[in-house]
């Protein structure tokens, strides 16, 4: 059966430029490439639609282990998952649909992610909880492949810079320490602290960003300036060469096509030229407290 897309609204607009992506990526990765055996989707067959869950999600049902995977994975304040039904007996669902806000992934606040894949194959993860004395609790559900894939992530500036407060960040022998991050739109500036051995120094970067071949993320045309100074400094740039990409979605587990990048002076937003798409269907959602 075929999705009808003919409603869907699209992007207009290709390029765009950002920063940071790699963030938004860990993000993305670590929701829908949650790795593990396949296995039976093993639990009660009745559908546990239209629940909601405070604190934490409990039931067998597919539907219910899929929502505390997310949940598990991502530590979001909230999370609403749509499905266009219960998954099959073979772990496969058509459409799903899910909004997370306020998820957090390695330390950085991402302010909202939005999610639609189709034709979805689901797999258990790994580790099932055990169940003393009984048969093995059936574990947790995550995304094994689908079809097609809409993605969309929201993170804000100041989300960003409370991460990189007291961060440090390494790439090879050298270390950035002290950054700071003002997005604007096309591109962003930064500085930090950058040392490598013995030498040590504020590196101020300006730089336009673009999406390469639909799936990566990278600094284009930057400008670095040592101690208030312009400079070819090559371990700066060497270590900032190690940085790129970004963002790199080839690994993700369905295709993922980057064609809008939205930055202002407040937040940036990357997307795919079809957003993700809410959809009637059955409806669990989730909240920290």
């Amino acid at each position: 059966m075929k999705e009808s897309t003919g409603n869907r609204r699209t992007r207009k607009d290709e390029g765009g430029s950002r920063s940071l992506g790699r963030l938004l990526l860990a993000l993305a990765v670590g929701v829908l490439s949650l790795s593990g055996v396949p296995g039976c989707l093993a639990g009660e067959k009745e559908p546990e639609g239209g629940k909601s869950f405070v604190g934490t999600v409990e039931g067998t049902a597919p539907e219910v282990r899929l929502l505390r995977g997310l949940v598990t994975a991502l530590k979001p304040e909230s999370l609403d998952l749509t499905l266009d039904g219960s998954p099959d007996e073979s772990g496969r669902v058509r459409r799903l649909f899910f909004e997370a806000r306020g998820v957090r992934q390695g330390g950085v606040r991402i302010d909202r992610l939005r999610v639609e894949a189709l034709f979805v194959q689901l797999q258990e993860e790994k580790d099932a909880p055990s169940n003393p004395g009984g048969a093995p609790e059936p574990g947790n559900l995550g995304v094994k492949s689908a079809v097609q894939g809409y993605f969309e992530g929201r993170v804000t500036e100041k989300d960003l810079n409370d991460f990189l407060l007291g961060a440090t960040l390494s790439s090879g022998n050298s270390q950035w320490k002290d950054l700071h991050l003002d997005l604007r739109p096309g591109g962003f500036t930064a500085s930090a602290r950058f040392s490598t051995g013995a030498v040590s120094a504020l590196v101020e970067i300006r730089s336009r960003l673009e999406i390469q071949e639909r799936d990566r993320l990278r600094m284009e045309d930057y400008q670095v300036s040592v101690n208030n100074a312009d400079t070819d400094m090559a371990l700066v740039k060497e270590a900032l060469e190690k940085a790129q990409p970004l963002l790199d979605f080839r690994d993700f587990p369905f295709p993922v096509r980057l064609r809008h990048l939205d930055l202002d002076e407040q937040s940036l937003v990357l997307a795919t030229q079809t957003p993700p798409s809410l959809f009637p269907g059955k409806t669990l959602t989730y909240r920290a407290r």
